[in-house]
């Protein structure tokens, strides 16, 4: 593994462990009643799944631009229909919890793309930034 790919994974641990303590203080303080069990499995397979998306990221870097641009395409586009396949099944498995289930989701994806954006957009300059160097 290369260096800048063990940060990007450090980084992704510690978004996902404050995102857990700070979903368990909302869920413990202001909003007892939308707690719902698969809370701490979602954080973690957020965790899983951006991780072997950054892995496959950073493999991809040495590849054409086009190749590179497809290859996120792609896996940004098989990453939102894991997350919808996930939000279909909890919604007919558990449709009391599905409202916060629901919005929990959101907020997580909207804090994973985030940081997804952020590491892709570095990722990006950088690889502009080697490849115009001269030889």
């Amino acid at each position: 593994m290369t260096p800048g790919l063990i940060k990007t994974l450090l980084g992704l641990l510690i978004l996902s462990i404050v995102l857990f303590i700070a979903g368990i203080i909302l869920f413990n303080t202001l909003i007892p009643s939308w707690y719902f069990w698969f809370f701490p499995f979602l954080v973690l397979l957020f965790l899983v799944v951006n991780s072997g998306f950054f892995i496959l990221f950073y493999r991809s870097l040495h590849k054409s631009n086009n190749q590179f641009i497809r290859s996120f395409m792609l896996s940004t586009g098989i990453k939102l229909f894991i997350y919808l396949v996930l939000v279909l099944v909890y919604v007919l498995t558990s449709p009391k919890s599905a409202v916060s289930f629901s919005v929990t989701l959101s907020l997580l994806y909207i804090a994973y793309t985030a940081y997804d954006l952020y590491v892709m957009v570095s990722l990006v300059k950088r690889k502009k930034e080697n490849s115009t160097l001269p030889n």
